[in-house]
Parts: structure tokens; sequence; C-alpha cells
């Protein structure tokens, strides 16, 4: 299927704009105009943060905002025509190219499988060993890349794609560079729930909200600025869940469709299931979890996702009739059960144990057995 872009739709007297969707002013991230407001009085002001949080569920645009900061401090010709200089990158300039396809000397992402500086028998190669953490010995590395001075930006920029998945210790050795940054030094921390964060972390930085699009209005975004059909567009911006992102990714690659409705068939599967069936998934996981870690949290991903979604809708926020306060609750109870199953996970809990409490913990639709209403294992 061809790639899409999100560049405006041509035409004889330019794009015509989407009823209630801009891309910032040129940015290109739609729908979050407050956080691309606040970045842009920040450039024109200079009074840009040392640090950032963009916070907001994956697909929604976290990790574009974070290029197009990086495009406006790099781009050699920022604001060129624009009545306040300096706001706007270019996005054609070789610096911003650079930016765009992750090549620029002084941008540095670290995710898991990164780079680090560690070597020696005992030391593993994280890009092969299927690590599932941003570890300690990388952000040792993001030390030392930020005691140097830039290559030709005004500053080096780091971006932490995600800091959901900061190893303790990472997040503690990322502290001590956000309490004391070296002047030339931008770091972004990208994250899909900032309250599971420590909260030294998040007041270290200045936290900037991303949410989703209404359906419908994502529909009319991806008509107008990704050329799509009024039918396609309306399936992909109820199966991305109001996230432009994930949008545009589902159609370039149905692959990714096909794993959701996979996953959650599993769930609504699940919500039916007896205690004994769930408990047999729960060790079906952890086994998996043994071979293949990261498929079991995009699995977790997806749950979570269809979750949120469900929460949305429950509030009034999405394409059903709503509020439902009982409905809301309940997407709220399961949305925190797989949030603390995938902290546990990720950190030094027994697998089989955090699944079984997740799978005893997810809401169900049937009505419990004598079995079932006896006590359940608990997590703290």
């Amino acid at each position: 299927m061809p790639a899409v872009s999100d560049r405006p739709r041509a035409s004889g007297t330019g794009s015509v704009p989407v009823p209630g969707v801009t891309d910032g002013g040129g940015w290109g991230v739609y729908g979050q105009e407050e956080a691309v407001s606040s970045l842009r009085r920040a450039l024109r002001s200079k009074r840009l943060a040392h640090a950032h949080l963009f916070a907001g569920p994956s697909g929604v645009g976290r990790a574009t905002l974070a290029r197009r900061l990086a495009q406006a401090l790099c781009c050699e010709a920022a604001g060129a025509d624009a009545e306040e200089p300096g706001e706007v990158p270019c996005r054609e300039c070789q610096s911003c190219r650079l930016v765009e396809v992750g090549s620029a000397p002084d941008i540095e992402t670290i995710s898991t499988g990164g780079l680090c500086d560690e070597s020696g028998a005992n030391h593993r190669d994280h890009a092969q060993d299927g690590s599932t953490r941003i570890r300690v010995c990388q952000v040792r590395r993001l030390e030392r890349l930020a005691a140097l001075a830039p290559f030709s930006a005004p500053r080096r920029i780091f971006v932490v794609d995600s800091a959901d998945d900061l190893q303790h210790e990472a997040a503690q050795a990322l502290l001590k560079t956000l309490e004391e940054p070296p002047g030339e030094t931008l770091l972004v921390l990208l994250a899909s729930d900032p309250e599971a964060l420590p909260a030294t972390l998040r007041s270290r930085c200045q936290l900037l909200r991303l949410a989703p699009l209404p359906p419908a209005t994502l529909a009319r975004a991806l008509e107008q600025h990704a050329s799509l059909e009024a039918e396609d567009a309306a399936r992909l911006a109820r199966e991305a869940g109001g996230r432009y992102g994930l949008a545009l990714r589902l159609h370039a690659d149905p692959s990714h469709a096909v794993l959701r409705e996979s996953a959650v068939s599993e769930l609504e599967r699940l919500t039916v299931a007896d205690r004994a069936e769930r408990l047999d998934y729960a060790d079906t996981l952890a086994r998996r979890w043994g071979r293949e870690r990261a498929s079991v949290l995009e699995l977790l991903d997806h749950w979570r996702d269809w979750w949120r979604e469900r929460l949305l809708a429950a509030s009034g926020l999405g394409p059903e009739p709503g509020p439902d306060a009982a409905a809301a609750r309940e997407a709220a109870s399961a949305l925190s059960a797989l949030q603390r199953a995938r902290a546990h996970l990720l950190g030094n809990v027994v697998a089989q144990f955090a699944l079984e409490v997740l799978m005893l913990d997810l809401p169900a639709r049937h009505a419990p057995s004598g079995e079932e209403a006896g006590a359940k294992p608990a997590l703290a």
C-alpha cells in the first residue's frame, strides 16, 4: 500500500483547512494546537525549557512534535517568510531533512535496544538481547554526549522514546542530568503515562499533554491532509482511536491492524472466560514472556488502547452516545490493571504471578462461580 504524507493536499489555491483541525501553523502536527502554540511561544521568546515531557498515547503525535521542535531549532531558514521568524521549520532544508530521517548529528534518540558506552564479555548487546527497558548504561552515554558542544545546531537534543521504558536505575541517572543540565542541551521525554514516572522526574520537565482527536474530526483531517477516501478515513479514524500518526501507520502497513484485531479478539474472549481459562491464558503469556517479551508488551499495549477508547466513549468523548459512569469506572479499572501489570513485568516481579493478577483484575462479563468468589492473589 502506498505511503501517505502528512503534508496538506495541494490545490490551485492551496489546501483548504479542515474545520477544527490545523497542522499547528506549519508544524504538521494535527489537532495538537495547544502543545504546538506553547512551544512556538517559548521559541519566540527564547525561553524554551531545558526539558520537556510530551505525554499521550502512542501514535498521537509525540514523536512528530519532538521532531518538529528539533527542526525548529536546527532549521537553516526557519520562518524566513513568516511574521515571527524562528518558530516554523521549513522542513525542506538539509538540516530539517536530516532531522526527519534521524541522521542529524546533534540529535540522539534513546530507546530500548539502543547504544551504550559499555563493552566487554559481561556486557550484553542491547540491540540483540531483546531488551525491553532503557538501561542505565544508555543514560550514561547520554550524559557523556550531553557534555559535548553541539556540532552544528544551537543545542544537543536528546529524545527519550519512551520514558515509560526507563529502568529504575536509568530514571535515577537521568534525573541527575535534568537537575544539572549542560547549558546547550535539550531533553524531550515521551511517555504514555506520565503519572507512572517518578514525581521527581516529572517535576523537572515542562509537561505538554497530547490527546486523541474525536474520530469524526480525525476522519476529516485524513481526507484533507493525507488524501484518503472518506470511507477509508472513517475506518482508520475508528481503528486508530483518534490518533493521527497511528492512522497513517495502519494505512501504510495493514499488518498493524491485523495484530490489533487479533489482540482485541483475545481480550473480548477473556471478558467472558471463567477463572480457570484466564489462569491458563496467564500461563501461556508467561511462557511467551520468556521467549518474546516485546510481543507480550505489544499485546498489552493493544489492550490498553482498546480500554482507553472505551473510557473516552464512556466519558462522552467518543462516537457513541455517553457519558456512562459505570462503563467509565470499568475502563479506568482495566487501564490501572494493565499499567500495574506492565510495571511489574518490567520490574522484578515473577511474570507468571504478574500475569495471573492481571487476568483476575481485568473486568469480566460473566457471573462468577463459587471458585471465582474466593480470594485472589494481591500485588502491591
